[in-house]
């Protein structure tokens, strides 16, 4: 005889509630009572890396001066290493995490990390060329990020600034890689805004992930 208790896909995917019924676990969602503590301090380490790096280059571009193309590259550039890094490190070596946002985050933070090398290694070509590839590549990261911060927040309790980083990520992804005013100062100064908008996200986010409402 089945244990109902368990439900109809055996205990793995399944979890007590205190005071309520079972339910599934999300393979994608940063649920906080699904995660160990260490594991939710780790995610909250990655959002404080991540915000602190982006709010300092973003506020660094936009208060010294010469904020030329090449600089534009190599700071973002240095910014999507760092962010695909940390997410890299985390995905790999945390513990509880779910396995369709460890995949995710590993596949995500690889794909950050080397667009970022690319950029990085690149500035030395024509403006032109530059300008593509930095369209592309940070356009294509900022999408990927949006997307995945609204798989793991998606109707998850409490996760407003984590949906509105996410919507920030996306809109700022589809700006660049349309830049309307095909205008290389325009692009650097709404890039830099993003940044940080993206980080102060980012770092709210450390700060009330995993407290107690």
């Amino acid at each position: 005889m089945n244990d109902e208790s368990q439900g109809p896909y055996g205990p793995d995917l399944y979890q007590q509630m205190p005071g309520g019924p079972q339910r599934s676990r999300d393979p994608f969602r940063l649920i906080v009572e699904d995660l160990t503590s260490k594991s939710v301090n780790l995610v909250r380490a990655v959002f404080g890396i991540v915000g602190a790096v982006a709010l300092i280059i973003g506020l660094a571009l936009l208060i010294v001066p010469g904020k030329t193309l090449t600089v534009f590259t190599v700071a973002l550039g240095v910014y999507f290493i760092i962010t695909g890094l940390v997410h890299l490190i985390t995905s790999i070596v945390a513990q509880g995490l779910p396995g369709g946002w460890r995949v995710l985050s590993v596949l995500i933070g690889a794909l950050l990390a080397i667009g970022g090398v690319v950029i990085v290694k690149n500035t030395t070509v024509s403006a032109s060329t530059l300008l593509v590839l930095v369209t592309l590549i940070v356009g294509i990261g900022w999408i990927m990020e949006g997307v995945m911060t609204l798989a793991e927040s998606w109707a998850v309790p409490h996760s407003g600034w984590a949906i509105f980083s996410a919507v920030v990520s996306i809109i700022a992804g589809v700006f660049i890689l349309i830049n309307p005013m095909g205008s290389t100062v325009v692009l650097v100064i709404f890039g830099a805004c993003a940044l940080v908008v993206l980080g102060v996200a980012s770092l709210i986010r450390a700060f009330t992930f995993g407290r107690r409402r």
